[in-house]
């Protein structure tokens, strides 16, 4: 086991564990995105994807990115789920600040996400 710094991360075992959960972070998220139909308004995959992106970016903006797919890819995603939810959110019947302001939350979500995989892709941080 390598050990280069006193920090909760600067060791392999560390390292590893949290490729482990990146990389089942991105599994799945990437099986949602293959049945759209999970990400309607009011499934569960509407609220955890957008979760689990959130966690992925802030461990890539800690300097711990994971390993991103390639941003065409991301940048598929960001439309499957759009659609999706803007396919099924007025069947909830939400006010229109909701509907406008939650859009609004996902759609930097994913650019977010797609910010950070352009900024590792130009690192060379990203899968070919």
């Amino acid at each position: 086991m390598g050990v280069w710094a006193h920090g909760n991360f600067d060791n392999d075992t560390a390292l590893d564990w949290l490729g482990d959960i990146t990389g089942q972070l991105l599994d799945e998220i990437a099986e949602a995105m293959d049945s759209p139909e999970l990400l309607e308004a009011d499934e569960l995959d509407a609220d955890l994807v957008p979760c689990r992106i959130e966690l992925l970016c802030a461990m890539a903006e800690k300097g711990m990115p994971p390993q991103w797919p390639d941003v065409q890819l991301l940048a598929q995603w960001k439309q499957i789920f759009l659609q999706a939810w803007d396919a099924s959110i007025d069947e909830l019947e939400p006010s229109e600040d909701y509907k406008r302001e939650r859009r609004a939350t996902l759609v930097a979500t994913f650019d977010r996400m797609l910010a950070l995989a352009h900024l590792a892709e130009e690192e060379g941080d990203t899968e070919e």
